[in-house]
């Protein structure tokens, strides 16, 4: 049987049973589609009528004297209102006389005016003081005050034009034009914006919200069905005890959460887009304004989406794993709901923008990106980092609910199997890591060193080694190596066999020499072939120049130290280390291999260099596995790292490494300069390939005073695939 058979049977077994389930198709799918658009437009339909019925109802106005009654009258007129009966166009008032106190104003009366009139010297017309008193908690007050400050307008307009018109007139002279002495500028706002623009601009403002929570909350309900439920129908044990690899039963399980959370989430959104757009609310949010609905970004959100279901179903189920009833689980899930949405409704601020931090800002990125996508402001690089560090933690998510739901605290449920399961005191040791415990530290790690590297790329370049030298310590050091040796003796893992601490074979060291001389070859024209599809930008340009100028001043120790050791070394404990040792037992060589150098790609954020970086990831880790050891990826990486240091430096060779500037090889490196790295490269790898099958067993370099236990499954000499 082929190995996604398995997974596929239980994908279609549990999908089938979850659709037919009557009740979890009303919740989540029929109720909300349905609903949207009855609470939207049912919401705007009834705020509109009551706004209408308030601007014709007549508004009592309250007056100390029948004299300010009178000049209130004539006010209203004079500006356009109706008294004692109103229109649909006009307001209505009906202005009485008593003694009212302010706070008593509300329904019966709604507004209180007085009135003062003080005299000037002529040509100076009259000052009027007029004292509108309203309440603003009362809505129909609140109304009336909105309707007479408009009608007061008006009247100050037209009182200060026949005023200026009689002081003018006083004078003599030809006849004044009063309105452009009132008016001397004329201000036109016209917007650029496309209607598109203002359609994405109107739907970004609700669509990225309610689509995150749909999925959030479209996986609640299966996840809990497939743990918690089959928990209570007694079927737990028996898929337990099915002939099936742990991992085939859970990724077919968290599969169907995924589908179902994104069906979900097509729906409502497709639901409360379709009552936006076509119901008219998205010309209300724009003013009236003609809009259009961005349907060319829609591919692409949902594409986005994808690796986000993926993440909140492996969550869900990883929560939902401890739970033994229906309503234990609902009750796990709440706070999981409430951390998701606070960075969700940070997002939503308009003053947010998908930058630095919130690139890799679990769920509050996704937000963001949605938005960007609906008002066509995105990048490619901004996609691919959100993708990519989504893709990231789902896969975290889904390793850890694997490792969850293969515990004896998950079948059980009991109070001492929990404390086994968290105390380190009954953890058993291990020759490595899991792949669970590899990609959750990847995963934990991913957004400290974004956060480390964008500190380092708003550095100015003239403290760039002063931020390398940070870098180094904080970075390298202390997340890269410090973390995971630790992790590793905490746990009890085996911290000889995770970081491949063996001493490797001649062939080996001779391999990782031949390779580190010549990958640069390769790497160049990688750059030049990738840079016909995907030119690199004058500002990364001028950057790198001005950062390979700080180091040709730089001196040499210095600069081998910061680019090339300290990385190289810190780099592979954590890749070559750690990560590959965690999927070694989990994954087949080369999908362990693709795997760790995908990560280690990922990991460089720059996205014009994720590809290549990507490559000599692959390189690096099958180094790794061949020799059974890390000083040779070790020497490989600081090889490949200290060239780029040292040959500019030695200026007899630069006639040599020139690209050729004329001719069918223009832009490619002189043809000696390839023969060399061609045939470096290829005797390095045939090198490695020899080592499996020399079968000469690796000695394990000792590490006094660190717990180091041996696998009892493999001698160091024999593969586990």
């Amino acid at each position: 049987m082929k190995p996604r058979a398995p997974i596929m049977a239980i994908f279609r077994k549990e999908l089938i049973e979850m659709l037919r389930d009557r009740r979890t198709l009303m919740a989540s799918v029929v109720i909300p589609v349905v609903l949207y658009p009855v609470l939207l437009i049912g919401f705007i339909r009834a705020a509109e009528s009551e706004l209408t019925r308030l601007k014709e109802e007549c508004f009592v106005i309250e007056v100390p004297d029948d004299t300010t009654r009178e000049r209130v009258e004539e006010i209203i007129q004079q500006a356009g209102g109706q008294v004692e009966e109103g229109t649909d166009a006009t307001a209505a008032f009906d202005i009485r006389v008593g003694a009212i106190l302010p706070e008593n104003l509300g329904d019966e009366v709604q507004l209180l005016v007085v009135l003062d009139i003080t005299p000037s010297s002529p040509p100076m017309p009259p000052h009027w003081r007029i004292v509108v008193q309203y309440k603003e908690v009362n809505i129909r007050s609140l109304t009336a005050m909105q309707q007479f400050g408009d009608l007061l307008d008006r009247f100050r307009q037209d009182l200060a034009r026949r005023n200026l018109g009689d002081i003018l007139n006083a004078r003599g002279g030809d006849e004044w034009d009063i309105d452009l002495i009132l008016n001397p500028v004329e201000i036109e706002a016209e917007s650029s914006a496309t209607e598109r623009e203002r359609g994405g601009w109107a739907l970004g403002q609700i669509i990225p919200l309610v689509l995150v929570m749909m999925i959030i909350t479209g996986t609640i309900y299966p996840a809990i069905d497939l743990t918690a439920g089959e928990r209570e129908r007694g079927t737990l044990e028996t898929l337990m005890t099915a002939p099936i690899p742990m991992l085939h039963l859970i990724v077919g399980k968290f599969l169907v959460v995924a589908t179902i959370g994104m069906i979900t989430a097509v729906l409502n959104v497709a639901s409360v887009g379709a009552t936006m757009y076509f119901g008219g609310i998205t010309q209300l949010v724009t003013e009236q304004m003609t809009v259009a609905f961005p349907f060319s970004s829609l591919p692409i959100i949902l594409v986005c989406m994808i690796p986000f279901a993926l993440l909140f179903a492996g969550l869900m189920l990883a929560v939902c794993s401890f739970a033994r009833t229906f309503k234990e689980a609902q009750n796990y899930v709440m706070p999981v709901i409430i951390v998701a949405l606070i960075p969700a409704f940070l997002a939503v601020l308009p003053t947010i923008r998908l930058e630095g931090a919130l690139l890799v800002l679990p769920v509050g990125n996704m937000v963001l990106l949605t938005r960007e996508l609906l008002q066509g402001t995105y990048t490619w690089t901004m996609v691919a980092v959100v993708v990519l560090s989504t893709t990231l933690y789902a896969a975290a998510a889904v390793a850890a609910a694997t490792r969850l739901f293969g515990q004896e605290a998950v079948l059980f449920a009991d109070a001492a199997s929990y404390r086994a399961m968290l105390h380190r005191r009954f953890f058993k040791p291990t020759p490595r890591p899991s792949p669970a415990q590899a990609l959750l530290l990847v995963a934990l790690l991913f957004p400290m060193s974004f956060y480390a590297q964008s500190l380092l790329a708003g550095t100015s370049t003239e403290d760039f080694l002063g931020t390398l030298r940070w870098l180094a310590v904080v970075q390298f050091a202390g997340l890269f190596i410090a973390l995971p040796v630790g992790l590793a003796v905490y746990l009890k893992i085996n911290v000889v066999e995770t970081f491949w601490l063996h001493l490797p074979p001649v062939r080996a060291w001779l391999a990782a020499m031949f390779l580190g001389l010549s990958a640069w070859v390769l790497a160049y024209e990688f750059l030049w072939f990738q840079g016909l599809f995907l030119p690199p930008s004058e500002l990364a340009e001028q950057a790198f120049e001005q950062i390979g100028e700080q180091l040709f001043d730089a001196p040499l120790a210095l600069a081998l130290l910061l680019i090339a050791v300290v990385p190289g070394v810190a780099e592979e404990m954590l890749f070559r280390g750690f990560v590959l040792s965690g999927l070694r037992d989990g994954a087949r060589k080369w999908s362990a291999i693709l795997a760790v150098s995908a990560i280690f790609g990922v990991y460089h954020f720059t996205v014009d260099k994720i590809p290549l970086t990507a490559m000599l990831g692959v390189l690096l880790a099958y180094v790794c596995w061949q020799s059974r050891s890390i000083f040779p990826a070790m020497l490989f990486h600081v090889l490949h790292n200290g060239l780029a240091v040292v040959l500019p430096r030695i200026e007899s060779l630069s006639p040599w490494l020139e690209p050729q500037t004329e001719g069918p090889m223009r832009g490619h490196l002189p043809w000696p300069v390839l023969l060399f790295g061609g045939l470096a490269l290829v005797f390095g790898l045939a090198l490695l390939a020899s080592i499996r099958s020399s079968g000469r067993p690796v000695k394990p370099v000792p590490l006094y005073g660190i717990d180091a236990v041996s696998d009892p499954y493999n001698d160091g000499n024999k593969e586990r695939v």
